[in-house]
């Protein structure tokens, strides 16, 4: 499963249809080597081949070869958040779950993907000012859905919602690191619905 190429913060305004065409090619060809062989064992030289593009171009794109991950990982925020946005149902718990839902699938189907950006963002790592980026995504999407269940009284009105925000993504965020280190065999998604669980029943009304 590859990410849909909505998400991309990196890209111009005012691109022709040729130059989007060309990046995506680029993208794609990145992340199926990265998947193939490692973001380190791959090289600028060999993406550009795979995209059937001359190395200057691929460079003109993606001037670092980490940009194709910090790409991958906020089409990833964004389409999960949008998943979960979308569905029509309605409650704080039913959002969580659906945001869950969306993050099970696209994360299995791009394990080598995901080893390596965990690998990336721990401590300071490279990809670490990317992840404060899809980070302040995730935390409004989960500010609006604590307020929401405050609202319909799913969430105690007593807890502070930035806090509960930071809260939520703290855990979400250790939930899908463990899940990489033990080595991404158990479901993502139950281990997320799991573990909310827990924090859920103190959030509780």
């Amino acid at each position: 499963m590859k990410i849909q190429p909505d998400h991309q913060p990196e890209r111009p305004p005012n691109r022709s249809r040729r130059a989007l065409a060309n990046r995506e090619r680029l993208y794609e060809a990145a992340i199926s080597l990265f998947e193939q062989r490692g973001f380190q064992h791959t090289s600028m030289d060999e993406i550009a081949k795979a995209a059937g593009m001359a190395r200057a171009s691929a460079f003109n794109h993606f001037p670092s070869k980490l940009l194709f991950l910090a790409e991958f990982f906020h089409r990833f925020t964004g389409e999960v958040i949008d998943a979960a946005s979308s569905a029509k149902i309605s409650g704080f718990r039913n959002q969580l779950e659906a945001l869950f839902a969306a993050i099970g699938p696209i994360a299995h189907a791009n394990k080598p993907i995901m080893r390596e950006i965990t690998a990336l963002t721990m401590g300071h790592g490279p990809l670490a000012p990317v992840e404060s980026e899809v980070d302040d995504e995730m935390l409004n999407f989960f500010r609006a859905i604590v307020v929401q269940g405050q609202a319909n009284g799913e969430v105690d009105p007593e807890w502070d919602q930035d806090f509960l925000a930071e809260l939520m993504l703290g855990l979400l965020t250790v939930t899908a690191n463990d899940w990489v280190n033990l080595g991404q065999e158990r479901s993502l998604q139950k281990e997320l619905s799991m573990r909310f669980e827990v924090l859920l029943q103190g959030m509780a009304a």
